[in-house]
């Protein structure tokens, strides 16, 4: 539980996700949180405890932010670029009088290396000069390792889908921009209409189809280069070999209102014709000029695309602000709640400012009520947005039942993986066992892969009529469950990972013993 929260609220988180230890004080769930508890305090167990656990998915992880600074230093030696002491990419020659060095300098020279690293990173971070906030820090990677993203997406994919599965996670949704910027150039071209239908017309007739062409293009090469680096095909394949990776359409909100209609259309677009693609979410810092002042626009993008493709799930960043960043009016402009109602968010990010929404107790408890999940990049509030622990928002979400999972966002940039937020829940919130098994679950019951869940109980307590009797302990014994699962891909991935806990369990049980 929340270890900075009043007890009175710990009861209430207790009595929700605690419960069926008081029922089943021997199970071997209950008997695995009473060994996290044996070794809360002891660094080198706890590691080994939560790097084994199965933790199930990350469903907020942004590809570019995922891989590290190591690597596109890497990717840009490969490409012969030079790079400055403050971590911008350009061209050859390199011009020594403005600081710039061959890109292969960063591999030997120790000094510059680390520079580098710093730079695209939160890594060493010092308030200093112009630098003097570790959140535009944050942001500012992002447009300095950028020159070298797209032609390197087959190392992209192995490396972040071998770290995930390194960790025992079994699923990854991660958000990128598949046509790579051909939906910028079309919106561009096209320009603004008032009416979203006429808008979306003349998208589709100024050649859409290519720009979605082009994003499976990209997504069919980078897996390519991905399943070669990783020797999927082989008969010995890496550990990312066993991720079912997936696809976030990520949409860029502080570009011109053009330009992000054309980003929506093309991801619903590509939604519709490729699985791998399961959804939609928009990026970029919410404080941004347009993505505060369009964000009512936006809004009504999803809601008119909504309704156009009503099988494309939405995930959105929402409620990413803090007090002092923006005018009280903006935290107060519940877009938490509009991203629900209006943008048809499933699930949201963040939602740091729910404090601030308008009624916030009704809001909180129509998002238990829809099973609007929270996807908490606990550890990143702490290091990118300083948000103090008794301010975390996944406490104010926790106490009012609405579902969680634990996410990574930005791993690379924060210099950190998914069992570091696990440790982030344990140590300083004091978080159990049972509460990281549920986040774990609800990693897969709410993930946008394709199926019907495997649960017919929100507290996972039933399996669904096909396979109910069954124990996930080996493979199902029922022909009526081998064909369900054979069918469902959702359920399929939470019945491994129901498997995999049991393996967890047992194991953790033989070292009480």
């Amino acid at each position: 539980m929340f270890r900075n929260i009043p007890i009175a609220i710990g009861l209430v988180l207790s009595c929700a996700v605690l419960s069926p230890a008081t029922t089943h004080a021997q199970s071997p769930a209950a008997r695995t949180a009473q060994y996290l508890e044996s070794v809360r305090d002891n660094p080198m167990l706890l590691e080994d405890f939560l790097h084994r656990m199965p933790k199930g998915g990350d469903l907020h992880h942004h590809l570019t932010g995922s891989v590290y600074a190591e690597s596109y230093i890497q990717y840009a030696v490969e490409d012969a670029l030079c790079i400055d002491r403050q971590g911008g990419l350009s061209q050859p020659p390199c011009d020594a009088a403005k600081g710039q060095l061959p890109a292969a300098q960063a591999l030997t020279n120790f000094p510059f290396r680390n520079q580098v690293i710093d730079a695209w990173s939160i890594r060493n971070y010092v308030r200093a000069g112009e630098d003097r906030s570790v959140r535009y820090h944050f942001f500012a990677a992002f447009g300095k390792f950028d020159p070298v993203v797209n032609r390197h997406w087959g190392e992209m994919f192995a490396e972040v889908t071998q770290r995930a599965g390194l960790q025992r996670e079994i699923y990854l949704e991660t958000m990128l921009t598949p046509d790579q910027g051909e939906s910028l150039k079309l919106g561009h071209e096209v320009g603004w209409d008032d009416d979203l239908a006429t808008l979306r017309l003349k998208m589709l007739a100024a050649g859409m189809d290519k720009v979605v062409a082009a994003g499976q293009r990209n997504l069919d090469a980078g897996e390519k280069g991905m399943r070669e680096i990783l020797g999927c095909d082989t008969p010995q394949p890496k550990p990312g070999c066993a991720i079912t990776l997936r696809y976030i359409n990520q949409v860029l909100r502080a570009f011109p209102k053009e330009q992000v209609f054309a980003q929506m259309l093309a991801g619903f677009e590509l939604a519709g014709k490729d699985l791998r693609v399961v959804g939609i979410n928009l990026v970029q810092s919410q404080d941004e000029y347009r993505a505060l002042d369009d964000f009512d626009l936006h809004m009504r993008m999803l809601d008119y695309l909504h309704g156009v493709y009503p099988k494309v799930h939405i995930s959105l960043h929402a409620g990413e602000l803090t007090p002092g960043e923006v005018k009280p009016e903006e935290l107060l402009a519940s877009h938490i709640r509009k991203s629900i109602d209006i943008g048809h968010a499933e699930r949201i990010g963040h939602g740091i400012d729910i404090i601030y929404e308008d009624d916030a107790p009704a809001l909180l408890a129509e998002m238990a009520r829809k099973r609007i999940l929270v996807e908490c990049a606990i550890h990143g509030y702490q290091v990118v947005r300083e948000v103090p622990n008794n301010e975390n928002p996944c406490a104010t979400f926790l106490r009012a039942g609405v579902p969680l999972s634990l996410v990574t966002d930005d791993e690379a940039i924060v210099r950190s993986d998914l069992t570091e937020y696990f440790r982030t829940a344990v140590v300083d919130f004091h978080i159990g066992y049972l509460d990281l098994k549920a986040f774990a679950r609800n990693s897969l019951e709410y993930a946008f892969v394709g199926g019907a869940s495997l649960w017919s109980t929100r507290d996972y307590k039933l399996f669904v009529p096909a396979c109910a009797g069954e124990s996930a302990k080996s493979e199902p014994s029922s022909s009526a469950c081998r064909n369900f699962l054979a069918a469902d891909e959702k359920a399929r991935l939470e019945w491994h990972e129901e498997l995999e806990f049991n393996r967890f369990e047992s194991s953790i049980a033989s070292k009480q013993k």
